[in-house]
């Protein structure tokens, strides 16, 4: 045993930081890919300019790939709320 033990719940503000920071770099990211895929869906359905269909694709698709972007880099950031501490 190398007398070190991880604690995920006893994450410090740096840790908080840099995993909010890599959310928040996830869900920006995401931006442009929801950007494209919302062009490409309003191209192919005939550019419509009705306002529910409007609204739902230019805003929706986007809106939805930043918050599963988000979600992702949340979730996924687990590793950054580990602290090692010596016993």
């Amino acid at each position: 045993m190398n007398g070190l033990n991880a604690h995920l719940l006893d994450s410090g503000p740096v840790a908080l930081s840099m995993r909010l920071l890599r959310t928040l770099i996830m869900g920006t990211t995401m931006l442009i890919p929801g950007l494209l895929l919302s062009f490409l869906i309003w191209y192919v359905a005939g550019e419509p300019t009705s306002e529910p269909i409007e609204s739902l694709i230019c805003n929706g698709i986007p809106l939805l790939s930043v918050t599963l972007g988000l979600v992702f880099g949340w979730m996924t950031g687990e590793a950054y709320s580990v602290q090692m501490e010596l016993e």
